[in-house]
């Protein structure tokens, strides 16, 4: 909000003219700024018992299946099911993924998902000049580089009295934000050695120092990178791999941007389970300039997001031929997210594939499987010559759900010999290839689509988490799939399928 609640409860301001605040939840507020508590929790936590209870401070551990596994172990305590996690019980008993879901909702360090961290900074760089007499503030750290779970923030702000500035924020704040915020004084003449210093990674700063780059005297960073005898390097790429590397050779992608996305690739339509029609996810994609849009609906295996079976997906077909013949500034590509089955077959017979113009094959069930299995199973998928794109490579869901295990050297080698490609799941709690991964594809020569994955016509604007994971990975446009125009994809898709 940019504002502190306790600050606007002391002194008695009307809550309810706060958008989504009504008369309830003002009371709750007021209440709990006043007693530190709220009634309503407290009559819940007396109904249930200590361990359900205990559980509450652990909010990305699901009370229902963390009970199972008491159960399972004859367990009933946090402490006990550290234990166990620790001397790999859990593993051994419920299996890996199990033992991952376990750590990761244990995890005590307040990491929270890039998009969590927007809504954050954006509060508190409003913050700091309304309310801070800051004459300037910008975001640092892993929240500048676009890491995908950022456990601090860093802002770097012009201020004569940084104490005052730390005072007041405590007052905003206090102990009540996700994650830790720290905060870094710069001078309006040391500005960039002071933005470079709160941005970098750990390596990528060494590798500087190493350099005999001193960090001082600067008023904006590329007069930093300039000194050193660098070209600038962005921020999402100042990780310490071989940036400054490059920077020395002036040899640096011109990294793909917003703007050079010309299209959707990965939407549902309420066909299946997003929640909009065809004609107005295609009015959408067209309103933020986009040439095409790809309709990729559920294919019929995965039941519980209502996938289309052939015959609906066959209605659908000429569905969206109806819909080309009347829109006008917008394509509609006939696709679906076609189920790879645990065999490698897809999901619908290749009579019907054909009739696509491409596919969005994924995995969404057997996340079990182990390793060698998983990745022949992708790589028999990619045997098919209706295989386009690969979806979300590793099923993972960021603080929530390890991936599956898989070779993906192996994966991205089969693709680039079969003329596969690739996705950036734009979902922030997927952001799926890793940077790591889509980088090894891009070297391979693969191209990667951009893809938001979207269920409703808001989605369409979460493009820019997979648009910073793309830059992270140091894709320049020229690699990324849905940033050629119409004219250049279709051939190149046609071609796969021959």
């Amino acid at each position: 909000m940019g504002e502190s609640f306790d600050e606007l409860v002391r002194t008695e301001a009307d809550l309810t003219h706060y958008p989504r605040i009504g008369t309830a939840i003002s009371k709750a507020i007021e209440e709990i700024v006043q007693t530190g508590t709220l009634r309503q929790v407290e009559a819940l936590r007396a109904q249930t018992s200590p361990e359900r209870a205990a559980l509450g401070a652990y909010p990305r551990l699901d009370a229902k299946r963390i009970l199972r596994i008491f159960k399972k172990l004859n367990i009933s305590t946090i402490e006990e099911l550290k234990e166990a996690l620790a001397n790999g019980e859990i593993a051994q008993t419920m299996g890996q993924r199990a033992a991952q879901y376990v750590r990761q909702g244990l995890n005590e360090s307040g990491e929270i998902l890039l998009y969590e961290a927007d809504r954050v900074a954006a509060a508190v760089e409003t913050f700091l000049p309304d309310r801070c007499r800051v004459t300037r503030a910008e975001a640092a750290g892993d929240y500048r580089r676009r890491v995908e779970v950022v456990s601090e923030l860093s802002f770097v702000v012009e201020t004569n009295d940084c104490a005052a500035v730390r005072r007041r924020m405590e007052e905003y704040g206090g102990g009540s934000a996700p994650i830790r915020i720290n905060l870094r004084q710069a001078m309006a003449e040391n500005r960039g050695n002071v933005l470079v210093a709160a941005t970098g990674s750990l390596k990528h700063l060494r590798q500087l120092k190493k350099r005999g780059c001193a960090l001082e005297g600067h008023p904006d960073e590329s007069g930093v990178y300039r000194a050193c005898g660098l070209s600038f390097i962005e921020p999402e790429l100042r990780e310490g791999r071989n940036e400054i590397e490059l920077a020395a050779r002036g040899a640096l992608p011109m990294l793909v941007s917003e703007a050079d996305i010309r299209g959707e690739l990965h939407a549902h339509s309420a066909a299946s389970d997003g929640r909009n029609s065809i004609g107005e996810m295609a009015a959408a994609a067209r309103k933020k300039g986009y040439q095409y849009i790809g309709i990729t609906d559920h294919s019929q295996s995965l039941k519980i997001a209502r996938g289309l079976s052939e015959h609906d997906l066959w209605e659908q077909i000429r569905e969206i031929d109806q819909w080309n013949e009347r829109l006008d500034g917008i394509r509609v590509l006939k696709s679906a997210e076609v189920d790879i089955l645990a065999d490698g077959t897809l999901d619908y017979p290749d009579e019907l594939l054909k009739e696509l113009d491409y596919t969005v094959c994924s995995i969404h069930s057997r996340f079990g499987l182990g390793k060698a299995e998983q990745t022949e199973r992708i790589l028999r998928a990619m045997d098919n010559r209706y295989f386009t794109i690969l979806g979300h490579a590793t099923g993972r869901l960021l603080l929530k759900r390890a991936g599956y295990e898989l070779d993906m050297k192996k994966i991205v080698r089969h693709a680039r010999d079969r003329g596969c490609f690739f996705e950036i799941n734009s979902s922030p709690d997927r952001l799926d290839l890793s940077a790591e991964h889509a980088r090894m594809a891009a070297d391979a020569g693969i191209r990667i689509a951009i893809n938001t994955d979207a269920h409703s016509l808001r989605d369409f604007d979460l493009v820019r988490y997979g648009v910073g994971q793309a830059r992270r990975a140091g894709l320049a446009r020229e690699m990324v799939l849905n940033a050629m125009s119409w004219d250049e994809l279709g051939p190149l898709l046609a071609g796969r399928r021959k």
